[in-house]
């Protein structure tokens, strides 16, 4: 075996390219076996997928400097297939547009941050559900249209100069305390308004006014 080796190194002056099986993946270090004998080999940058054991691959280098797999040709089983970078990587279009496709599913993770960045931005899906500890919204403007909307929590505060609310029918369950204060109040009701408790109290520093075709008392 070192006699073929030999031989290569004097007629492709050191070239070598062919075609071998990944012994071991270490941490980057691989040994590959070819027709010429086990060498070492680290992947090449262009060679997206990353090699595992087992794998058939396309080696080119230098015999006696590196030797780098350039292709991964073929996996016996059916594995993940898995394209490893290093360092900062970014991928341009300049004309045209991208599109991932998944037929079973497609996850975006990052340890520190995900930022998304578009003229217009659309999200459509049958179901959704997002989870997020603390959530700032920073926008102009919200237009909602749903069913139902269901919210439930311990706290609930706002702070808004002007609510404009028109309903249909309105039910509200307090348990505890109801307040509000305000500058003015104006409650109106074209048919009937009704206000009972057990105890019913009417205080005003200046002027209380009833006014009506009929009043009862008592």
């Amino acid at each position: 075996m070192t006699a073929i080796v030999k031989e290569l190194v004097q007629e492709t002056e050191e070239y070598f390219q062919g075609v071998g099986t990944t012994l071991e993946c270490n941490a980057g270090d691989m040994t590959v076996d070819t027709d010429y004998g086990v060498f070492p080999a680290r992947r090449a940058v262009s060679c997206l997928v990353e090699p595992e054991e087992g794998d058939r691959v396309l080696l080119a280098g230098t015999l006696g400097g590196d030797l780098f797999i350039i292709a991964v040709l073929e996996r016996p089983d059916a594995k993940t297939i898995a394209i490893a970078l290093e360092g900062d990587c970014s991928v341009k279009v300049s004309r045209g547009r991208l599109d991932l496709a998944a037929e079973k599913g497609l996850s975006l993770l990052s340890s520190e941050e995900l930022h998304l960045t578009a003229a217009d931005l659309s999200l459509r899906a049958p179901r959704g559900g997002v989870f997020i500890d603390k959530l700032n919204y920073f926008g102009d403007r919200i237009a909602a249209h749903v069913n139902k909307i269901r919210l439930i929590g311990n706290c609930f505060e706002s702070v808004i100069e002007r609510v404009a609310q028109h309903f249909k029918r309105s039910y509200r369950i307090i348990d505890e305390i109801d307040q509000v204060k305000s500058k003015t109040i104006d409650y109106r009701a074209d048919e009937n308004l009704s206000l009972r408790g057990q105890n019913t109290l009417i205080d005003a520093d200046e002027l209380v006014r009833l006014e009506g075709e009929q009043i009862h008392l008592g």
